[in-house]
């Protein structure tokens, strides 16, 4: 009977062993993960100089992960038994609160909050000649629940501190306006129809006069599943979202050009909607420099936004106002190539909108 045991577990165990490794080379190799959102590591060119220096084994191990047959499944499998099982109370920094997903940033990185500051003011003073200069703060999940549910946080307040002391400009500070509601429970941004009253705030702080709100209101567009970044970072079987977009005859009429691609473009991309990341639908997703103009808009103003991702979704709303929305992400772009790229003047409204958490990683700005 023993024996019978042990020639049993040496049978599932060859089964495993190879079958996994069977059905490793028979699956094709994937080229990207879009739970993931990155590139997946190829074969290595096996080279004479690659196993002596030790780098083909390395890449072939990163490889061999990466391809690692039914992957996602695995990942699942390991972060329910995280919190299920073990009851960890995160996984790599992901956490629950309720059906939400969010993601630890800690800790508050002054030194990183400052560069931030001093490049906002170094782009002003260099490149800005309007004198009509405005920032504002957009707070990620965390400052909602992470301190309620005892999870570690940036010091947000420094972080406003260190931002309102340094920066040369008129602060407009929305995050009394936002909930942990007004975002998306799978994904770190916000959700275009909950944020009408912080567009509508930061258009009377720069003094435009009149409502973004077209007559008879926006017409809401959905598109689903929207699985956001959360869902690959976290591993676990939630509930995707519902992705909304507000359309209205001003932003159906205007149009948006930029210096990655050619020709124009409407203000929401929605063939980028079945692409790595479906948040790409608003303004075309990261982009260096992109100019959205309205024929419609209710004055003839003009506005720039420095902005990092959640200036996408925001953008389209301004167009009710303001006949020109230029988008400018520093990320992608360097200060000193703006001249070569973008036309600013003195009459226009500047706003530098930035979340904490790219503020938190302040040295990311060129």
């Amino acid at each position: 009977m023993q024996k019978i045991k042990y020639i049993a577990i040496a049978a599932v165990s060859f089964v495993m062993l190879f079958g996994i490794a069977i059905w490793h080379i028979v699956l094709p190799d994937q080229e990207t993960s879009r739970s993931e959102r990155r590139n997946l590591a190829q074969a290595p060119a096996l080279t004479a100089e690659g196993i002596f220096s030790g780098d083909y084994m390395e890449e072939l191990e990163t490889y061999l992960l990466d391809q690692f047959p039914g992957r996602d499944g695995w990942r699942t499998i390991k972060a329910v038994t995280r919190f299920d099982l073990f009851r960890q109370l995160d996984n790599n920094d992901v956490y629950l609160v309720g059906d939400s997903v969010f993601k630890m940033e800690y800790p508050l990185k002054e030194d990183q909050v400052t560069y931030a500051a001093n490049k906002i003011n170094e782009v002003v003073s260099t490149y800005v000649p309007s004198e009509r200069i405005y920032y504002s703060i957009v707070p990620d999940k965390n400052y909602f629940v992470a301190e309620e549910h005892g999870y570690p946080h940036m010091d947000y307040d420094r972080l406003v501190e260190i931002m309102t002391s340094t920066v040369n400009g008129q602060y407009l500070d929305i995050m009394d306006l936002l909930s942990v509601d007004d975002y998306y429970r799978t994904d770190t941004h916000w959700n275009q129809p909950d944020i009408l009253d912080v567009a509508q705030f930061l258009a009377d702080g720069m003094g435009l006069g009149v409502s973004l709100t077209p007559e008879g209101g926006y017409t809401e567009n959905t598109l689903s599943p929207f699985y956001g970044v959360y869902c690959g970072q976290s591993a676990l079987p939630v509930e995707p979202d519902v992705l909304t977009y507000l359309t209205s005859d001003a932003t159906n009429a205007a149009s948006m050009t930029g210096v990655e691609f050619e020709g124009k473009w409407p203000v929401y991309t929605t063939t980028k909607f079945d692409g790595m990341d479906g948040y790409d639908v608003f303004a075309g997703g990261a982009q260096a420099v992109l100019t959205m103009e309205s024929p419609l808009a209710k004055t003839d103003r003009e506005l720039v936004i420095f902005r990092d991702s959640y200036g996408s979704s925001i953008s389209p709303l301004f167009l009710e106002g303001y006949s020109k929305v230029t988008l400018i992400d520093l990320r992608y772009i360097a200060a000193k190539l703006l001249p070569d790229f973008v036309e600013l003047n003195e009459n226009q409204d500047i706003l530098f909108l930035y979340s904490t958490s790219l503020l938190n990683s302040g040295m990311l700005l060129k």
